[in-house]
């Protein structure tokens, strides 16, 4: 049986915590690359195009949900729009932004392999109140493509369910 590669990282429950806060107090919040074809985030709830391409700057910043983005395999950001802070967000497995610079392990399945922001929903993060630490697992099978996917884990060290959070029904 040939095992899928795939790539593990993690980040702290707390700081984790902090970035969903912030998502959620934001009245408005960043919209991801899949929000310009989605019809209910411009005004009239049809998707506004220039030139034959959706217009983002049409897009109504105050209907985006709020979410936490995985860029690469990197850092979790905050898509919640503070104009007094900067971009909010914390770096994989405790590194902060110096040490990050250049370090993606994305070359272990092939950089075109990865989702580059993979946008993750506060339901997704269910129990982490009482986590130690969020685990994220990237997979790529060469007949479903990439998946994502994101686990609690408890102070005992008990991973919670895995949940597939790149893909919606």
């Amino acid at each position: 049986m040939m095992t899928t590669p795939s790539i593990t990282v993690e980040f702290e429950a707390a700081d984790v915590q902090q970035l969903l806060q912030h998502a959620e107090a934001a009245t408005e919040h960043l919209p991801c690359m899949g929000d310009q074809f989605v019809a209910k985030y411009y005004a009239g709830g049809k998707v506004i195009t220039k030139n034959d391409w959706p217009d983002v700057s049409q897009i109504d910043i105050a209907k985006i949900p709020p979410a936490l983005f995985l860029v690469n395999d990197s850092f979790l950001m905050s898509n919640g729009i503070d104009p007094k802070q900067a971009i909010v967000c914390v770096y994989k497995n405790g590194h902060v932004a110096s040490e990050q610079q250049n370090e993606s392990d994305a070359f272990a399945l092939g950089s075109e392999e990865l989702p580059t922001v993979t946008r993750i929903l506060p339901r997704d993060f269910a129990g982490i109140e009482t986590a130690q630490k969020i685990r994220v697992t990237f997979q790529h099978d060469p007949r479903k493509g990439p998946q994502v996917s994101l686990e609690v884990i408890q102070q005992n060290g008990e991973a919670g369910e895995a949940r597939i959070v790149n893909r919606r029904p």
